[in-house]
């Protein structure tokens, strides 16, 4: 009776492991769409600086078209290459003194605070709410919100604004 116990409990144990990957998989599902949960694809694009490949970015709308000011609004980032936290920090600073936009010092500490290094692989996005609150997905986990008004529509203008860096990528985010 003991040996029938052992194998049956090794059964289940084999059972479980064989599972598991599959209800992994069901449990991303649920995750997944977060941050463009209700929203349609407007549109995507790839951001490649010199020869590298850096990220497929990916814009959402409740309309899926692009309307400036018309909230909520979501933008994912599928990195392709790993970029440290700090260089990000730096790249969005960049940016946002190149598009001369008026930058909180609460900001540069917030995200400081809520932002990781990315890996190849990873996906950061932004969800900008109709009421102005901004929350940052990692993986399609909840990683903080920022809550100025102001912050949400200045993000977004690194990828959106007419005086992108990239302008091709512009187009194609918004549909264009």
């Amino acid at each position: 009776m003991t040996h029938l116990l052992k194998v049956a409990t090794l059964l289940l144990t084999i059972f479980s492991l064989m599972l598991a990957p599959s209800l992994l998989a069901q449990q991303r599902v649920k995750e997944q769409a977060v941050a463009e949960s209700n929203l349609q694809r407007v549109g995507q694009g790839q951001m490649k600086w010199m020869l590298f490949n850096l990220y497929q970015a990916h814009f959402y709308s409740r309309n899926g078209q692009y309307q400036e000011g018309h909230y909520p609004q979501a933008l994912i980032l599928a990195y392709q290459k790993s970029i440290s936290r700090d260089a990000l920090i730096e790249a969005t600073l960049e940016e946002w003194q190149r598009l001369n936009i008026k930058v909180s010092p609460s900001w540069v500490t917030q995200l400081t605070r809520i932002w990781p290094s990315v890996n190849k692989g990873d996906e950061l996005a932004i969800r900008v709410s109709k009421s102005g609150v901004s929350t940052f997905y990692f993986n399609q986990k909840v990683l903080g919100e920022i809550h100025d008004p102001d912050f949400g529509p200045a993000f977004l203008a690194i990828w959106l604004s007419e005086d992108s860096r990239n302008p091709k990528l512009t187009r194609q985010l918004k549909g264009q």
